[in-house]
């Protein structure tokens, strides 16, 4: 037996074996200490009754990056490799071009995730804000965990944030480019990184640094 799904037109599956040694995995990292699991939604219900018989104890806490607009929710979900059900993706597709619409749909879509995450039994609800605070407290004023919030909003510095660094880069990541690999050191606010490149050496052993924009180098995982 094989679980799967589709994604850009293509299958992809995960057998019964490779699930269980990534389950037994997890086991054994919480046996280790950890205390707590982040989830895709997707998945959460289904996941949490195979921790619960897994004999995994600790909270499973659903993790939710709501829809804020189109050229991100097409960025994320191409590159995080997300099932996205077709009704959804159709839904996009109509209001693309409407930036009010798609706010308005993002807390619409997320109050009905929410909801249905409460009456699973979801306690606590992780969301990944990126900064922009408007769909969210949408949600929590529409479900009634709290009264007013969307009137607090300001996202008028939307258009103009520039993100510092890679999502994917921090200070202390080890990363890679033309020049071989190194240690970032510094994220400029353009997103440039300073990188002590570890695959050269200098004289009397230095390393010596690199300055590479944002987009010329990635995290080694």
């Amino acid at each position: 037996a094989a679980r799967s799904s589709v994604f850009d037109g293509k299958t992809y599956a995960c057998k019964d074996e490779d699930y269980k040694k990534e389950m037994d995995y997890l086991k054994s990292k919480v046996d280790a200490g950890a205390e707590l699991i982040i989830i895709d939604v997707a998945v959460f219900t289904k996941f949490v009754e195979d921790c619960r018989e897994w004999g995994i104890k600790v909270p499973v806490v659903p993790g939710l990056m709501c829809i804020n607009n189109y050229g991100g929710f097409k960025k994320m979900t191409k590159f995080c490799k997300t099932r996205v059900p077709p009704a959804l993706g159709a839904k996009m597709e109509e209001i693309k071009d409407d930036a009010n619409a798609i706010k308005e749909f993002g807390v619409e879509f997320g109050s009905e995730t929410v909801k249905a995450l409460m009456e699973f039994g979801v306690e606590v609800l992780h969301f990944y804000t990126l900064n922009l605070e408007k769909v969210v407290y949408g949600i929590l004023d529409r479900l009634g965990l709290r009264e007013g919030a969307t009137a607090q909003t300001n996202e008028r510095d939307a258009s103009s944030m520039v993100a510092v660094g890679s999502a994917w880069a921090r200070v202390g990541d080890t990363v890679k480019s033309i020049y071989g690999t190194g240690t970032v050191t510094e994220i400029r606010p353009t997103g440039a990184a300073v990188i002590r490149l570890e695959s050269w050496l200098l004289a009397e052993g230095q390393n010596p640094t690199a300055y590479l924009e944002k987009g010329a180098y990635t995290k080694v995982f």
